[in-house]
């Protein structure tokens, strides 16, 4: 299915980009927000960015931006059935239905305007402060990492016990300014596609802040002890790479690219002590993981899409559960935080709204993601590079993605929107 968006040329749409940093920045901070600067608002701050969200929407209605197309509508159908459905034979709660709706209805719509009214330069931009970002958040996981989980710095959401998560040889995973280690892992790999992009592009980018940012990610990485964030860099690594490769010269600056990286991490290795134990206790975690460690995250990933495929044709046709998969959800039925429909993406859909609507929401989210990897593709050789290495991060994250979770729902519509930007044809290249 092609996916057109017709960007947009007025400067009145300023006031919806400067909505949508807004947006980015509290995808950011919202951790910091709950843990730090306003415990006691740790559950309201959960929905911290969705005035933000129906601003911009109700923003591009007025500025007649066209962003509505047949994802979003059948997103929407969907969403209202199913919201509908749980209220009258359901669980029949209508603070836990509008919350589930709200991801389709409010955020998913995101990506389309983003796709609709950044340009190059609002891509770019967005790349340089998430690399300055970036350094300041990998002091912050250093400090968490190194610092005893009753430290402040490792203080919880509500500002009550640890956000860390078990690691490996008794230090945790680090949550930096996000509520969960997820939020962290996802920003890493996002930012590591401007960090590709720009090792591997023309595109103007100050030597200093690159590099800089370039060895945050590298010490960064260990130090989360998260799998999920060192295969998620390798993968937008792999479609960087495929990106690039579309002549001899291109090929050279990957080469280089690769060695000025190696080099740095060879450096790393030999001259920063912190370096070597994140990457020790990285690696322990790997060894006691089940079976292979690229195996395992492979195997699991695959099993993301198959079970809950498996699982979703033995679900009856409607189901009144939305908004019970999320931990929010949970929280205000049963008082609990567990996953009381399943902790994967695709089988929360299932669970929540059955066979016919879960499984419409599935299929949509596959075919948005083979779309837009498909445009990235048939763009010129010369324009592929920006777009497919954000089909590094973004597929994943649209098609399995845990939207529940607000960081990573942030993460998906930022990712997203920045793809949709750029395989835009009248975004300038230069």
């Amino acid at each position: 299915m092609k996916i057109e968006i017709k960007q947009t040329q007025d400067s009145n749409y300023n006031s919806i980009k400067a909505a949508i940093w807004l947006y980015f920045l509290l995808w950011i901070f919202e951790g910091a927000l709950r843990k730090w600067i306003l415990p006691g608002l740790a559950t309201p701050l959960l929905i911290v960015r969705d005035p933000i969200a129906i601003f911009i929407i109700l923003r591009a209605f007025y500025l007649k931006i066209d962003f509505i197309n047949t994802f979003v509508i059948l997103g929407a159908i969907f969403t209202l059935l199913g919201l509908a459905i749980t209220l009258n034979f359901g669980h029949g709660n209508l603070f836990v239905g509008l919350y589930g709706a709200r991801i389709m209805l409010i955020h998913f719509p995101l990506i389309l305007i983003i796709g609709a009214v950044f340009k190059k330069n609002d891509i770019l931009n967005m790349g340089y402060a998430m690399m300055g970002i970036n350094i300041v958040l990998t002091l912050i996981i250093y400090f968490q990492f190194t610092s005893p989980q009753t430290a402040y710095i490792n203080i919880g959401i509500g500002g009550e016990g640890s956000a860390g998560f078990d690691g490996a040889m008794g230090y945790f995973r680090p949550s930096g300014t996000f509520s969960f280690i997820s939020g962290l892992s996802a920003f890493y790999i996002l930012v590591s596609v401007f960090i590709f992009y720009f090792w591997l592009s023309k595109e103007h980018c100050s030597k200093i802040l690159l590099i800089a940012s370039t060895v945050a990610l590298l010490i960064a990485l260990p130090l989360t002890v998260s799998r999920t964030a060192v295969l998620g860099v390798v993968l937008v690594g792999f479609f960087a790479f495929i990106g690039s490769s579309t002549s001899l010269k291109s090929i050279i600056r990957v080469i280089i690219s690769v060695v000025v990286i190696a080099i740095i991490f060879i450096s790393l290795q030999k001259t920063t002590t912190i370096f070597n134990l994140g990457t020790e206790v990285f690696m322990s975690r790997f060894d006691t993981a089940k079976g292979q460690a690229g195996g395992s995250i492979i195997l699991r990933t695959i099993e993301g899409f198959t079970e809950p495929i498996i699982d979703l044709l033995k679900e009856p046709f409607f189901i009144g559960n939305l908004g019970m998969g999320t931990n929010a959800g949970a929280q205000m039925l049963r008082g609990s935080t567990k996953f009381l429909i399943s902790e994967g993406e695709l089988g929360r859909l299932a669970g929540e709204q059955g066979l016919i609507l879960g499984g419409g929401l599935i299929v949509l989210r596959l075919v948005f993601a083979l779309s837009l990897f498909y445009n990235s593709m048939k763009l010129p050789n010369d324009l592929k590079l920006l777009p497919l290495t954000f089909c590094g991060s973004a597929l994943l994250l649209i098609t399995q993605g845990q939207w529940a979770q607000p960081s990573i729902l942030g993460c998906a519509v930022i990712t997203s929107g920045l793809l949709l930007a750029s395989i835009n044809k009248n975004i300038t290249i230069k």
